[in-house]
């Protein structure tokens, strides 16, 4: 029997008393990337019938991927359940299960065959149309009008909110009362359920000054008229190979299919790897075969290694063996900003991060993909009961209007922040993603701490990436963990036998033009960087300081 994760099982149990609190309101699972909204959905299915044996449930999606797996996982689960697919991409429209999992398309057109609902789960419900039309709203409206009027609507979705940033819960004729459970990235990152993605310092290639802004993100023509730029793409992707290196699995995300076209015309001009394109009228049958090659082990004779797509493979696409992701489209939503940087953040054997290359401004514009969250209408809200609230200034639900605190998160209505999202850096993640960054000089030192009398070798960092130096203490005449810390950093820099002084350490690192790093891996540490890896190659200049006794609190 499959045991749900910890967190898993917390959202089934705070869905179920969101729903006692709020009898009358339709709730949103907020699960990102690597959550499991595809188990936590088949267990749910399987717990509702199990405690109500004749609940009928309708689970429906926009893309046929993300129906046949989440079809998938719910047969893992119950082999037995008495479930049917209405979908004709996948050739059945089932309508007399109890238990449908559905493609919109498909459904909106029979949803007079379906009976009564009793339960309607809506996969990536950010896909809901703002306004009250769409396919999702006539057939919600059609089957609470006729069949199904005390039907229960729970939708799921990693972005929460719209392309404009406005949560799903506010503005105008909203289906959704609020978020009944939360996954974050920052505690699937802590678990380990998620990979990290890895930025390295760049200067982006796309300068989108002077595109016009249309309906809150760029003008379709006037952006492609910037991309489609044969010279344009070819220094991208030259640059993509260079930062490539131990990196098999690519999805590199275009604006349109012109460009798309330019992009794998030119990696197809890089050694041997195989790419393909795939794109909203790629045909399903050569579309499928395409994914199956990508999903294949990158040594695979039959492997494809690299995906040029442009917009089909944002949400759904399970590929977790991705470890780089190319953004040579820009973006204003941010809908799809952290739904392209997810593609990049499940796990897969073998893998410890993804490469995440922003030739835009994208990532400087939207700030840390954790970070990202929506945003207020500005609008007067009414509860599900017709009584007014306002909106929490962080998390964005409802709340009375005569408490000082939100009673969801905690933040205080008198303290109210701006919340807007802060790029800084351009890190693609906040807190989280270790950086690459290229040493253009060192500095070797020995550090005499005024606190403690212990000397160290200090050796600076001087980066592209900031004017302040970067340090890290090697303990070379320490004892016990520290000493064997300091055997490994030496023997990584393969300078043959550890000295027994840093006055010895100071003259062979001086004197040796070998095995001294060119770029180093770092990750914040509070307000310092810490060094976790390094590359060794060449580096521009080595400074020479003389010995000093330091007064700061470096616990040497």
């Amino acid at each position: 029997m499959y045991k749900l994760r910890d967190y898993q099982a917390r959202v089934k149990r705070e869905l179920y008393d969101w729903f006692a609190k709020h009898p009358k309101g339709f709730p949103i699972v907020d699960a990102c990337v690597g959550a499991g909204k595809s188990i936590i959905i088949a267990d749910l299915c399987q717990d509702m019938i199990s405690q109500a044996p004749d609940t009928r449930i309708v689970m429906c999606v926009a893309s046929r991927e993300l129906c046949e797996q989440n079809m998938q996982k719910l047969l893992a689960i119950w082999p037995d359940a008495p479930a049917g697919i209405c979908s004709a991409a996948l050739g059945s429209k089932d309508t007399d299960s109890q238990i449908i999992f559905a493609t919109i398309g498909t459904l909106a057109r029979r949803v007079d065959e379906l009976g009564t609902v009793d339960v309607m789960i809506i996969d990536e419900c950010h896909n809901i149309n703002t306004a009250n039309t769409g396919m999702y709203r006539k057939m919600i409206e059609t089957l609470q009008d006729t069949t199904s009027p005390h039907m229960a609507v729970i939708g799921f979705t990693g972005t929460p909110y719209r392309g404009n940033g406005v949560w799903l819960w506010q503005g105008k004729n909203p289906i959704f009362e609020g978020v009944a459970s939360r996954v974050t990235m920052d505690e699937l990152l802590k678990l380990g359920y998620l990979a990290p993605l890895v930025v390295e310092p760049m200067q982006p290639k796309i300068d989108t000054t002077g595109v016009k802004i249309t309906a809150g993100d760029y003008n379709n023509a006037e952006l492609a008229r910037v991309l489609e730029d044969e010279e344009l793409v070819r220094s991208c992707i030259d640059d993509l190979y260079i930062r490539s290196h131990g990196r098999h699995k690519w999805l590199i995300f275009c604006h349109s299919i012109a460009q798309a076209e330019m992009v794998l015309a030119q990696v197809r001009t890089i050694g041997d790897i195989k790419a393909e394109m795939v794109i909203g009228d790629t045909p399903s049958d050569s579309r499928e075969k395409i994914l199956k090659a990508y999903k294949l082990p990158h040594d695979h004779d039959d492997a494809v290694n690299v995906l040029v797509n442009v917009g089909v493979l944002t949400t759904g696409f399970d590929a977790p063996m991705t470890d780089l992701i190319a953004l040579l489209r820009p973006t204003k939503s941010p809908v799809l900003y952290v739904q392209i940087a997810g593609r990049g953040m499940r796990i897969a054997d073998g893998k410890s991060d993804c490469l995440w290359l922003d030739y835009t401004s994208t990532t400087y514009e939207q700030g840390p993909v954790n970070r990202v969250r929506g945003r207020n209408s500005g609008h007067q809200s009414t509860t599900a009961n017709g009584e007014p609230c306002k909106h929490c200034p962080e998390c964005g639900e409802k709340n009375p209007l005569y408490t000082s605190e939100c009673l969801e998160c905690g933040a205080s209505f008198g303290d109210a922040k701006d919340i807007a999202n802060k790029a800084g850096h351009a890190q693609v993640l906040a807190d989280e993603a270790p950086i690459w960054m290229r040493v253009d000089a060192l500095s070797y030192t020995k550090h005499t701490s005024r606190r403690s009398g212990n000397a160290t070798l200090r050796v600076d960092y001087f980066t592209d990436y900031d004017a302040v130096p970067i340090s890290e203490y090697v303990c070379i005449e320490h004892e016990g963990y520290a000493y064997d810390k300091a055997c490994q950093w030496w023997r990584a820099h393969n300078l043959g036998p550890v000295p027994t002084s840093i006055d010895d350490a100071l003259h062979l690192l001086h004197n040796s033009k070998l095995n001294r790093p060119a770029k180093i891996e770092c990750k914040r540490d509070g307000k310092f960087w810490k060094v976790i890896g390094r590359e060794f190659g060449e580096v521009n200049e080595i400074y020479s300081k003389p010995p000093q006794t330091v007064t700061d609190d470096i616990p040497f």
